[in-house]
């Protein structure tokens, strides 16, 4: 009889799971001695695209920041050069363009990122004493790390539970440390998504290219929405359990 499990995971978990499953095929077939080396270069990867993430949003700051002139009625001279910004043509739209680009750029950065972090924590499980040392130490020996929202966990390393407790009140402080500084992040993030469609609906012209823009910019948001909720939507996955014996199986019999 076929041995199964369901268990809902999101997309992290489920990078997770499939890193430890390969990490497990890796070793069965003698190829982990280059473990080391891809955690250096995941470690490397995620630096990257937090960089990008940072880009971006600086990106998103500007491309508000003159979308916010250009709808307002109000003029810029631009640097350098006798022209204002009511003188560039298309300037509102592709504003808006940018900016809910730049969303979707950091959206998919961000998830990036969760996925790298993922696939690092089960790297380093293996690669670390074979799980007996913090993953997280590593990474935040390669890269800058905020590990306050690691040591605000109620189990922070490795999720084993710790030998020194925090007290209640002290957990509420930590819950409250975190959960704040999502809002803030998750909030401006919704913010900049407001101001995009506001913009673009009072702003932009009712012609063809008006509509252009605004079914653009709805688009690009609107994906930008489905890469986000990837973070914590969970669906149901059936583990099966003779399959993975069984693979295992054959690969070891492979010469």
């Amino acid at each position: 009889m076929t041995e199964r499990y369901t268990l809902k995971m999101n997309l992290s978990v489920r990078a997770s799971m499939f890193t430890m499953e390969e990490l497990r095929r890796q070793k069965r077939l003698g190829l982990s001695d280059q473990n080391e080396d891809v955690l250096n270069g995941l470690v490397e990867q995620r630096k990257y695209f937090e960089g990008q993430q940072d880009k971006m949003v600086r990106s998103l700051a500007v491309a508000l920041f003159m979308a916010f002139v250009a709808w307002s009625g109000n003029d810029i001279k631009i640097p350098g050069t006798g022209t204002s910004i009511g003188g560039v043509p298309a300037f509102l739209e592709l504003s808006l363009i940018t900016a809910a680009f730049s969303v979707l750029m950091i959206t998919y950065a961000f998830l990036s990122i969760q996925m790298h972090s993922s696939v690092i924590s089960a790297f380093a499980q293996v690669v670390l004493a074979k799980g007996d040392l913090d993953p997280d130490l590593f990474a935040a020996a390669k890269v800058p790390t905020w590990l306050f929202l690691k040591y605000a966990q109620v189990a922070p390393v490795n999720s084993r539970l710790p030998g020194f407790r925090i007290s209640t009140l002290g957990n509420i402080y930590n819950k409250l440390l975190i959960g704040s500084l999502v809002f803030v992040m998750l909030a401006g993030w919704i913010f900049a998504i407001i101001c995009i469609l506001y913009i673009a609906h009072t702003g932009l012209s009712g012609s063809i290219a008006g509509w252009a823009v605004y079914l653009l910019c709805i688009g690009l948001i609107f994906v930008a929405i489905i890469s986000m909720a990837a973070n914590v939507l969970k669906f149901k996955h059936e583990i099966d359990f003779d399959l993975l014996e069984a693979n295992g199986e054959n690969e070891t019999d492979t010469p």
